[in-house]
């Protein structure tokens, strides 16, 4: 099979016959389309709720790019790889033209460390180098630095040169610096100001918790410092339609009352949505009637969805259109934690089968099985070693 760097550029290639195994044999295998899993899933038990904007967030994906295989519940729930969440997100953003609404695909950070496909590099390698191609074909808005990435400087300074540069403006260190020599310049961005496909504007931060374990050469500030510097007041000067903090951070007792009140101070009503990441769980708060704050899980057992809707008087042409409004009474949010699986994705997508990308989807599929040492089985547990398992569903 052709390395994963090889794999890259077919996936600009609009039809493919079949797909040639690097073995000793000359055959070739239909590109078809993994199984269900064995298990029966349950679909989710309503429709998710949409409004003018909508948000699809990923956090701590730990490099499980290929879903979790393992026939014992729960891990068929969260069986969709990589593959299947771009089907996903492409029919999502299909949808949302449909309804005339904004939806944004946003992550907190983590990318790093945790399965073969991250951390099996060759030798002379970087962790998660090839895996992250794979993430850069997703139409990321907002992505965030996670303490993972700043481990091995090798790593952070691969992110630096390597992954910004084919998103510019998007992957977003707020206050996360490479200081080398005693000159320091961020990782990536310190934030992003756009305009939606609806015409709204948005200015969007990635800040990190107060991290201290990062690798020299590396820098994290204080989010407390961050807050005061003048380049944070001058990006929040401006009031957007809304502004959205992405950042690995807890969404609970951390520090994000320091940047939330930071805005606040500025703009008392101006929408605020909070996306967060570190701890691992599903877990949502709301710190005024006119933000929402959700942290969606970890390792790709868990996709967020959040969606909310602006003041009536803010919408124009039919709900398109930047338009303020001196609103200032609670805003209407809703949010689910979705499952990773093809029943889910199907199933929130308004049943359309994931089949708009199959050939995307299988070489992500395959890419992520060759990053993983090509699939082979170097030892088998002989019994599940799951301390607890417990059926969950879509909440």
């Amino acid at each position: 099979m052709p390395g994963p760097r090889a794999l890259l550029p077919l996936l600009l290639l609009p039809i493919v016959q079949v797909w040639a195994c690097g073995d000793d044999h000359d055959h070739t295998h239909a590109l078809q389309r993994r199984a269900y899993p064995t298990a029966p899933l349950t679909p989710p038990t309503r429709a998710l709720e949409w409004g003018d904007l909508n948000i699809i967030h990923t956090t701590d994906s730990h490099g499980w790019l290929l879903g979790h295989q393992k026939p014992s519940f729960p891990e068929p729930n969260y069986s969709g790889d990589f593959g299947d969440f771009s089907s996903f997100v492409t029919h999502m953003k299909a949808l949302a033209a449909e309804k005339g609404v904004d939806l944004l695909l946003v992550d907190s950070g983590d990318l790093h460390d945790g399965t073969g496909v991250t951390d099996g590099y060759p030798a002379g390698g970087v962790d998660a180098h090839d895996a992250n191609e794979f993430v850069l074909k997703l139409p990321y808005d907002i992505m965030a630095i996670g303490n993972h990435e700043l481990y091995i400087y090798n790593n952070t300074l691969d992110m630096h040169t390597n992954f910004v540069p084919q998103i510019p403006g998007r992957y977003l260190t707020s206050n996360v610096n490479i200081t080398v020599n005693g000159a320091s310049r961020p990782v990536g961005s310190l934030f992003r100001k756009f305009t939606t496909a609806r015409g709204r504007k948005v200015t969007a931060l990635g800040v990190l918790f107060d991290f201290t374990g990062n690798d020299a050469n590396t820098t994290v500030q204080p989010v407390a410092s961050m807050v005061a510097e003048p380049w944070f007041l001058a990006a929040i000067a401006e009031a957007p339609d809304v502004f959205v903090l992405a950042g690995h951070m807890p969404v609970s007792e951390d520090n994000w009352p320091a940047v939330f009140d930071a805005v606040r101070k500025v703009h008392p009503y101006t929408p605020i949505v909070i996306l967060g990441g570190h701890t691992h769980i599903r877990d949502c708060n709301q710190l005024d009637g006119r933000s929402m704050s959700l942290e969606s899980g970890r390792y790709m057992e868990t996709v967020g969805w959040l969606s909310m809707d602006f003041d009536k008087s803010a919408k124009k042409g039919g709900g398109s259109g930047s338009g303020k409004s001196n609103g200032t009474g609670p805003l209407n949010f809703s949010r689910r934690y979705l499952d990773p699986n093809r029943v889910t994705f199907e199933s929130s997508a308004n049943d359309r089968p994931m089949l708009l990308h199959q050939f995307v989807e299988r070489l992500l599929h395959l890419g992520g099985i060759e990053l993983a040492s090509n699939g082979k089985t170097w030892s088998t547990p002989a019994r599940d070693n799951a301390l607890s398992k417990g059926e969950t569903g879509t909440t």
